[in-house]
């Protein structure tokens, strides 16, 4: 029967296999895998640009954070030294103007003292005068002598 007969059919079947295997492997190899493995290494050449660009950013990311950290504990450092500047600045000014205050405060006690002492004597004197008057007009009431005859 002639179904039944496998042998032939299957050998030119083997055959085309072989051959359309044959072209398969020269057109993958000659035109698609060269293709694709230019691909791969531009890829691959992409990529470890970009690797080593992004290794150089990171670094100079990092200098920028080091310098950044450098110039602000340098700012803290220096602001720190501008208060302690102020602060001495403003203790001698307040001692300075603390001793001014209290030599016009001494020079107004002295002020004061003088004339009180001023003022006092010349009480003692008002006193006196009047003590003397009062006197004379006394004695001159008691002896009746005018007042402009007795001395005191």
């Amino acid at each position: 029967m002639p179904q039944l007969e496998q042998i032939e059919f299957f050998i030119s079947q083997l055959f085309w296999l072989g051959v359309f295997f044959v072209i398969l492997f020269v057109v993958l190899t000659y035109f698609t895998l060269p293709k694709i493995r230019a691909f791969l290494k531009k890829r691959d050449e992409f990529v470890n640009s970009h690797l080593s660009k992004q290794d150089e950013l990171i670094k100079k990311a990092e200098q920028l954070i080091e310098n950044y950290e450098s110039k602000l504990n340098e700012a803290k450092d220096k602001a720190s030294q501008i208060i302690n500047e102020a602060k001495e600045n403003a203790l001698k000014e307040s001692e300075k103007l603390i001793k001014e205050t209290e030599e016009k405060i001494q020079s107004e006690i002295k002020k004061t003292e003088a004339r009180v002492d001023q003022e006092k004597k010349q009480a003692l004197v008002d006193l006196e005068g009047q003590l003397k008057d009062s006197a004379t007009s006394f004695l001159g009431k008691i002896t009746n002598i005018n007042k402009e005859d007795i001395k005191i």
